[in-house]
């Protein structure tokens, strides 16, 4: 594993005998050209996959960004009883970036297990790498199977439950207790109201944060920090949003 991490992932061959000849296979050879092993291995570096992550991980699990890659990890232990790495799945973040889902693609097209979980809102970020065209241009009619939205219900749900992003997900009531233990207000304690009355602004997340910052001296710094100190504070798995929990459940299973 170290001597294949040392190396550019160009430089990495595969040998094998087929009628008694050895063949040479490169990573990738064929799908995009001659300069695939170069472009996936600046992706993959971009976006903080080792080669022998890439390699011999059973399921890849693409999340937007720092909120998701810091809270992921923590959400998916409590719910599942073991950690991500344990449990078989490489965990990267796009960060907005079309590459990651060059990556996906690719790791698609060789077979790979993978699984991109953004927030409903992604459908509207520049580019519209999220949209469902080029989300169809990427993995087929299928993207459904590779791409799951926070916050878009299920077909036979009220659409009146559509949520924009993760931190909508959790109840009113979580967040109060949560902003108690380790938010504590200047004035009072945090009602599940307080957090209820932000919800069907813009951004709720940008809301909740800038509130706790404004009322509580130990207000977090910025939204990840906001998300990973909230997935610290759980104790019961009950308390992350259902879909949520189908999410890591149905990783567990494409892992096993």
């Amino acid at each position: 594993m170290n001597l294949i991490d040392g190396v550019d992932i160009s430089d990495v061959v595969h040998l094998k005998l087929e009628n008694h000849r050895t063949v040479v296979e490169r990573l990738g050879a064929g799908l995009l050209g001659d300069a695939i092993d170069e472009h996936l291995g600046k992706i993959a570096a971009a976006v903080g996959l080792r080669n022998s992550v890439l390699l011999h991980e059973r399921c890849f699990l693409a999340v937007e960004g720092e909120t998701e890659q810091r809270a992921f990890p923590l959400l998916f232990r409590l719910c599942e009883g073991l950690s991500l790495q344990a449990a078989g799945i490489a965990l990267w973040a796009c960060f907005n970036n079309e590459g990651a889902l060059h990556l996906a693609r690719y790791l698609v097209k060789q077979g790979r297990t993978i699984m991109l979980v953004v927030d409903a809102d992604s459908r509207n970020v520049r580019k519209g790498v999220f949209k469902t065209p080029k989300l169809t241009e990427y993995f087929g009619s299928h993207a459904s199977r590779y791409v799951k939205f926070l916050g878009e219900p299920e077909d036979d749900a009220p659409q009146e439950e559509k949520f924009n992003e993760l931190e909508e997900l959790f109840r009113d009531d979580v967040w109060a207790c949560v902003a108690n233990k380790i938010w504590a207000k200047t004035d009072g304690i945090w009602e599940p109201a307080d957090f209820a009355a932000l919800r069907g602004q813009s951004k709720f997340s940008g809301a909740v944060q800038e509130m706790l910052q404004a009322q509580s001296a130990s207000g977090p710094g910025g939204k990840p920090e906001m998300m990973y100190e909230l997935a610290m504070a759980l104790d019961d798995k009950n308390d992350v949003p259902e879909q949520l929990r189908d999410v890591f459940k149905r990783l567990r299973e494409l892992a096993a």
